[in-house]
């Protein structure tokens, strides 16, 4: 990541789909790495938002064991205390569009903890049918635009049924997150 602005890449990253495959194989040890290698932000912390009933502390000690499994690097105890501190659970049905404000709090509640200054990256790690629903929620809760902070999101995967659906979804996406290239921290 390149950063055009101030250099501060502090944020909260929010995983829309923390106890799916993609979360466990591919996400969590590509944070882990990004400790290793020291190119994670001082100021970070990582919510995952699943429905299942869990702790932080069942949910941490899942995370651990899918970085053993599945990361490049062998995990290391010293890195993992680095990250273990900085991975939150938050259970939430993102159907439900009256959670939002819950989500909210917590994530304000985080920035404080963790300094993070009300940067947020949304991560879709969901079914493609989810996306507008979520960025529905993203958006009547406010936490898609946000003063004096900002709000990225980020989908990994192709959505849309046909051209027509991709350009709808396309269009929504771009109503609630605008793209100013200009003050772009990408």
């Amino acid at each position: 990541m390149v950063n055009k602005g101030d250099g501060d890449l502090s944020a909260v990253l929010v995983i829309f789909g923390g106890t799916g495959d993609l979360t466990h194989r591919k996400l969590m040890p590509a944070l882990y790495n990004l400790v290793l290698d020291k190119l994670l932000p001082k100021h970070f912390a990582i919510v995952s938002v699943g429905r299942r009933d869990k702790t932080v502390e069942e949910y941490r000690a899942e995370i651990h064991d899918s970085i053993d499994k599945h990361s490049r690097n062998k995990i290391d105890e010293t890195i993992w205390s680095k990250l273990e501190p900085m991975i939150y659970y938050y259970k939430f049905d993102f159907t439900d569009m009256t959670g939002y404000a819950g989500l909210n709090s917590f994530l304000d509640q985080l920035d404080q903890k963790s300094n993070t200054k009300g940067n947020r990256v949304f991560y879709l790690a969901v079914a493609p049918e989810y996306f507008e629903t979520i960025v529905n929620g993203l958006q009547i809760s406010g936490m898609a635009e946000r003063k004096d902070s900002w709000s990225r999101l980020v989908i990994e995967k192709p959505f849309g049924k046909d051209l027509k659906t991709a350009n709808q979804l396309n269009n929504k996406l771009l109503e609630v997150f605008n793209l100013d290239y200009s003050s772009s921290y990408f």
